[in-house]
């Protein structure tokens, strides 16, 4: 794989991974494109004496060792620029031509779009592909995976764009899922957490629409903080009770304040307030104030529905 600048393609770092992978044909392969740039599977199989499937194999591994280089030289993200990528026709087509990896890929997305890719589509995997340095099995789970989401939040009839291909690629390249195990994990985990979501949203009474993204926001971070089902139940309970609604911003309120105190779980929490209440009447002072009871007194002193 080319640097389409022109530079070394091999850096000291990429050498020394070379090395530790222990593996001769991804090193003679990089040391052919190092002084060929460009060259197909077939001409460097002829020349290295070895089978076309090594040699694509041997891409594979170098386009993974290259990306990894190129992140750590860089030191920063992945970012999808700002207008469409465009690379020449002849490139586009020279890319499909030489590399017959892509001709599943291809057929692939032919596949899920119901017909033939447009020229932003075809930019959209040459970029993925070459830029991001991801192996062309991943890049498939990839289209299927945008694929399922836009249908998944849009309706059976929509598919995803080539930006929306683009930008879940750029995501996948920050996070480095750069193998069918690293993304088969990504999606599970993906399917787990909007599982858990929509099973609180359902607590709440959300149910048969998507959440919005400040809803999601909310919920994404009170799975993170470690709250189980019945502590969030119990915030919500609450702050109907206090508020008459559903009102995001206090019931976050709540569970932060939980959350600083170390209280994830319904019976931590009502252990601890029954101590704070304890404390109180033992030593015949006032116990800790509580937001929630103030809030009540307020509403009751102004004449608001409680």
């Amino acid at each position: 794989m080319a640097d389409k600048k022109g530079e070394n393609c091999i850096s000291p770092a990429a050498a020394d991974a070379l090395i530790a992978a222990h593996d001769g044909d991804t090193a003679l392969l990089a040391l052919y494109l190092a002084r060929h740039p460009g060259a197909d599977d077939e001409t460097a199989a002829a020349v290295l004496c070895r089978t076309r499937a090594e040699i694509a194999n041997a891409r594979e591994k170098l386009g993974r060792i290259l990306h990894a280089d190129r992140a750590a030289r860089t030191d920063r993200p992945f970012y999808p620029t700002d207008e469409p990528v465009d690379y020449p026709a002849k490139e586009i087509v020279g890319t499909f031509e030489k590399d017959r990896s892509f001709q599943p890929i291809l057929g692939e997305l032919t596949r899920i779009l119901g017909n033939t890719p447009s020229r932003a589509y075809l930019n959209t995997l040459v970029d993925i592909y070459d830029h991001l340095g991801m192996p062309p099995e991943v890049i498939m789970v990839l289209l299927n995976y945008c694929n399922d989401e836009i249908r998944r939040r849009y309706g059976s009839e929509r598919r995803p764009s080539p930006r929306q291909i683009s930008e879940e690629a750029y995501t996948w390249a920050n996070r480095e899922i750069l193998s069918l195990e690293q993304a088969d994990a990504y999606i599970a985990a993906g399917a787990k957490r909007r599982e858990d979501k929509s099973r609180i949203a359902a607590l709440m009474g959300i149910r048969g629409r998507e959440l919005s993204r400040t809803e999601s926001k909310y919920l994404e971070s009170w799975i993170e903080m470690g709250f189980d089902d019945e502590a969030i139940a119990a915030a919500f309970d609450r702050t109907l009770t206090n508020t008459g609604a559903l009102k995001w911003p206090y019931l976050n309120g709540i569970l932060k304040n939980w959350h600083a105190k170390g209280l994830h779980d319904a019976a931590a929490i009502e252990a601890a307030e029954g101590r704070r209440r304890e404390q109180g009447r033992g030593n015949g002072t006032p116990g800790e104030v509580d937001p929630d009871e103030l809030e009540r007194i307020r509403r009751k002193v102004s004449g608001e529905k409680i």
